[in-house]
């Protein structure tokens, strides 16, 4: 069986399951290893995780289970597996749509989370998201401990200035004292290109 008949099948072993169960099974579920680990070499680990997030994701999207938006995120691999991660904001963001303003104030929320894989996923969403309310919280994420959430920080500060004018000089600002006290090679990229992309605008 593929990951997608797989995960098609555990999605419709779950169409007649009350809300309230799918919330429990996705808030028993663990967190997602990292994208470095080396328990992503076991097949076992895409098919009894993985796979389950990913149903439960499609399963919340189909019944817009609100609730569901921030345990998705709590679970959330810190970094992108198998290029499945990404996927995730599509169905957080059916679970919302229109009202893209909810999904905004839990990514702010979420971008605090003491999981770095929330943190991130947030963080990249709300980039997406565009929503200026987010500069702030983008702003504190540029000194997030972990990498990658700084990373992100950059890009989405970056993709919400290309909407809002009014967020560039604050955003210029805190992008320069970024480079100033980050001096690893990826924080000194994704800095240096947001700079440029938001100087040019």
């Amino acid at each position: 069986m593929s990951p997608a008949e797989h995960i098609r099948q555990l999605f419709e072993q779950r169409l007649d399951v009350p809300d309230e169960a799918i919330l429990a099974e996705l808030t028993a579920l663990p967190v997602l290893p990292d994208e470095e680990d080396p328990v992503w070499e076991d097949e076992r680990t895409w098919y009894e995780l993985a796979d389950r997030f990913v149903a439960l994701a499609d399963l919340a999207a189909h019944r817009r289970l609100y609730s569901a938006i921030p345990l998705l995120l709590e679970r959330a691999s810190y970094g992108d597996p198998g290029e499945m991660m990404r996927g995730l904001r599509h169905s957080l963001e059916a679970i919302v749509k229109p009202e893209w303003h909810r999904l905004t104030d839990i990514c702010i929320q979420m971008a605090q989370a003491p999981q770095r894989g929330a943190r991130l996923w947030s963080i990249n969403e709300l980039g997406i998201l565009r929503d200026p309310r987010a500069v702030p919280t983008l702003i504190n994420s540029l000194d997030d401990p972990a990498d990658q959430v700084r990373v992100a920080a950059c890009q989405s500060l970056e993709m919400v200035c290309q909407r809002h004018v009014a967020s560039r000089p604050m955003a210029l600002q805190a992008l320069q004292r970024y480079l100033e006290h980050h001096l690893h090679a990826s924080d000194q990229r994704a800095g240096k290109e947001a700079i440029a992309t938001i100087g040019a605008m």
